[in-house]
């Protein structure tokens, strides 16, 4: 309306202009300019104000959907600042149903009250206070007028920014790869995108530079990924996809804040570790300095990634994205972030999305990715980074956007990196790894990265060391009971060396070796907490081995997700392969990963636990009896547990401080009165499946055996076509063992001693079939 005022007066010029303009008619003529010229401001200060005045949402350039499309179709939460004292504390109770609502808040020249978390919250304002004089005050800009806050204006336009997104559900996975990029690497001018409250109140503690807009607020109460309840981790996950739509808009949003800026981009989800410097390789490669957007992919295959030039066949994932600030980028960006704000698709995600748009024109036609001219895909190395004949993959998308693939063995997915380890047999170490393919919510995430020793959040308490307090007040690791180490402080493992799966079940591949593996090791496992119980320690798991891979889609015949290079057995895969990690948490259930030992934790917090001092060696059966060994073969040496009869009495007890001895398939009794009062912080045990029989009284078997029902629940679908491909079929696994209460026949169990497939005595059933 002001536009078209003002364009009304001067059309009223060039009318004048054409005959004799009386005084009266000047001055009205004088009178309207001036009042055209105030009406105009806000117009001036929405197209020519400075960056921090404009909501994150509004800097895009216009893409095929209007700047109306979004503030009428996107639900923000008026999100809280947590700065002040005298505003109002911010609620979290917005539903999945509310995405899509009235937002006239986001209308120009309106502007939202900034809430603060009020008084309430566990960190007082006097102890942020005190924690912030202790750390270097990051530049913040807090702009009230604006409702954007943060330290985005301190970012530096000479080098990349490294970005993440988060919001409440998924903190602790900021702050890891806030200390992986920051303290690990070293790298500076990183921005996370604060997406709600709790998150904006987190970073103002910690100190992480961080940007915060009004306009981009996440207002669902689940995690966004797999739809878990944020305040109820025991909750069914919902399968709507407005979650997701949600925050990827968002994450549109605040990418194209920075865009404008002028920045360039890297922008990574807050489930990846970024394991090298990718600097020098974002700025020699081409695939990166010549491309709008480069970006990681979802392929298996660097056989095909060579052949074909890049992976252009499979799904992009925009876990990893590169952004250089084009025009083609903004606009690119800003559409993406349209379509997931008007989708009408419950389900499309903003992967979904994104994908969709760089293989479709706006006219609905599909070009392909065409070569760009002058570019050759050849092998690159770059500055010590070995991509291994890894091609510079760069073509046209859709929408004239220059797009680089950008190669799988450099930007791992978690396929790649945690099952078929891809790297070591390429001789590459990664830039980054993103946690994908990967079961059990965030619970198979964390697993994952402590599994590898990626996790750094875990204080010193996790990895057994215990302060105790001199004189002074002044904290001192311990290294032995006598000054004060915890029995929770100590741990327990099956020997890795002698105590392993039947070796026919886990030499070739195959899906009823899987289920019987499986359940050899799930049933190790129920042994080693039943161990751990009833003498006050913590279980380390065993490696798990797998002969087949696990996936949402088909993997039968052959047990091996289509297009992946490395074929099954898995020598070391995921614990979320053959467990629900949930259900062992929510049964309250406390293990340390395989590798437990091995990490950077244990070798700097607790080194004593790596010594032959603080280890008692645990072995099973009367002596001479040869445990649980058995002969399968004249070549291959395999027991009820897989233990080579090879590992002699001054093995053991050489790599321990001393050797104990109790019966083949004990009763907690017998446990607790060889290993109860051990002084040492690791028990290994020469068993597994011969490591327990069960409980003396009845009622600590019922309670132990509802745990395990608990924390050992876990279904697993492995499909493929039925033979001549009429219909589908599918083997289901995982049962449960039999419960102790009942099945605690110890003289019985001590007869299947030389049976490598004895451990299946202790099941009513090993998987079933099932045609769909």
């Amino acid at each position: 309306a002001r536009l078209a005022a003002s364009a009304w007066f001067f059309d009223r010029v060039v009318c004048m202009a054409r005959r004799r303009l009386s005084k009266r008619r000047i001055a009205a003529l004088v009178v309207g300019l001036l009042a055209a010229a105030v009406a105009a401001l806000p117009l001036y200060t929405v197209f020519f104000g400075t960056p921090q005045k404009i909501s994150s949402l509004d800097l895009a350039t216009p893409s095929t959907a209007t700047r109306g499309s979004v503030a009428t179709e996107l639900r923000v939460a008026r999100g809280p600042s947590e700065v002040g004292i005298e505003r109002r504390k911010p609620t979290f109770e917005t539903k999945d149903t509310e995405f899509i609502e009235n937002t006239d808040h986001l209308v120009a020249g309106h502007q939202e009250p900034r809430p603060s978390d009020g008084s309430d919250e566990s960190t007082t304002q006097t102890q942020t206070e005190e924690a912030s004089s202790k750390k270097k005050t990051l530049p913040e800009v807090d702009d009230e007028a604006s409702n954007v806050a943060g330290t985005a204006n301190a970012l530096s336009n000479d080098r990349p920014v490294f970005a993440t997104f988060v919001s409440d559900g998924f903190h602790e996975f900021m702050l890891n790869w806030y200390a992986h990029v920051t303290e690990v690497l070293g790298i500076d001018n990183v921005i996370v995108a604060a997406l709600d409250a709790k998150t904006e109140l987190l970073c103002r503690e910690r100190q992480i530079p961080f940007h915060s807009d009004a306009a981009l607020r996440y207002t669902f109460d689940v995690v966004a990924t797999g739809g878990q309840p944020l305040h109820d981790k025991t909750a069914k996950v919902t399968t709507r996809g407005k979650a997701f739509q949600q925050i990827g808009a968002l994450k549109a949003g605040f990418l194209l804040y920075l865009l404008e800026k002028g920045h360039e981009v890297l922008v990574s989800d807050v489930d990846t570790v970024w394991l090298q410097d990718p600097r020098p390789y974002l700025h020699t490669e081409r695939v990166t300095t010549e491309a709008d957007i480069a970006v990681s992919t979802d392929c298996l295959s660097h056989k095909d990634e060579v052949k074909n030039g890049g992976c252009w066949h499979m799904q992009f994932n925009t876990g990893v994205l590169w952004l250089r600030p084009s025009l083609t980028t903004k606009k690119f960006v800003a559409t993406w972030r349209d379509a997931l704000v008007t989708t009408e698709h419950d389900f499309e995600h903003d992967q979904d999305i994104f994908n969709r748009l760089l293989r479709t024109e706006e006219n609905g036609t599909r070009p392909g990715f065409k070569h760009v001219e002058g570019f050759k895909e050849k092998s690159t190395q770059t500055q010590g980074v070995n991509a291994s004949e890894a091609p510079p993959a760069l073509r046209v998308a859709a929408r004239g956007v220059v797009l680089g693939a950008l190669p799988m063995s450099l930007f791992c997915g978690g396929q790649v990196f945690f099952v078929q380890r891809l790297h070591e047999k390429l001789g590459v170490k990664p830039l980054v790894v993103h946690t994908t393919y990967q079961f059990s919510q965030l619970a198979g995430k964390r697993q994952r990265l402590r599994e590898h020793g990626l996790w750094l959040l875990d204080d010193d308490a996790y990895y057994g060391a215990v302060k105790k307090t001199d004189g002074d007040g002044e904290g001192v690791s311990t290294e032995t009971e006598a000054e004060g180490v915890s029995p929770r402080s100590k741990f327990v493992m099956v020997d890795p060396f002698t105590v392993r799966p039947p070796a026919h079940l886990v030499s070739t591949a195959g899906v009823s070796n899987h289920l019987g593996s499986a359940a050899w090791y799930r049933l190790v496992i129920r042994n080693l907490f039943a161990v751990a119980q009833v003498t006050n320690r913590i279980p380390i798991l065993p490696k798990l081995i797998c002969p087949c891979d696990r996936y949402w889609g088909d993997v039968l015949p052959g047990c091996q997700i289509g297009g992946a290079d490395v074929p099954p057995p898995y020598d070391f895969c995921p614990q979320d392969h053959v467990t629900n990690l949930p259900n062992m948490e929510r049964a309250g259930l406390v293990w340390r990963p395989y590798g437990f030992l091995e990490s950077e934790g244990v070798k700097q917090k607790n080194p004593g636990l790596l010594g032959k001092a603080q280890r008692v060696y645990v072995e099973f059966g009367e002596e001479g009896d040869g445990g649980e060994n058995t002969d399968e073969d004249a070549t291959n040496t395999d027991t009820n547990d897989g233990a080579p009869s090879s590992s002699s009495a001054s093995d053991k007890e050489s790599s321990a401080n001393r050797v104990v001895r109790v019966p083949l398939f004990p009763a907690d009794v017998e446990l607790i009165s060889v290993v109860g009062d051990a002084r040492e912080h690791l028990a290994v045990l020469g068993a597994g499946v011969g490591s327990f029989c069960g409980f003396v009284d009845q009622g600590d078997a019922e309670s132990f055996d509802a745990q395990m029902q608990i924390g050992l629940e876990a279904e697993s679908h492995f499909c493929g076509p039925k033979p001549g491909g009429a219909g589908r079929a599918c083997d289901v696994g995982f049962d449960t063992p039999k419960n102790t209460g009942r099945d605690n026949d110890c003289a019985a169990m001590r007869l299947t001693r030389n049976d490598p497939d004895g451990f299946r005595e202790r099941y009513a059933r090993i998987g079933r079939h099932q045609d769909s």
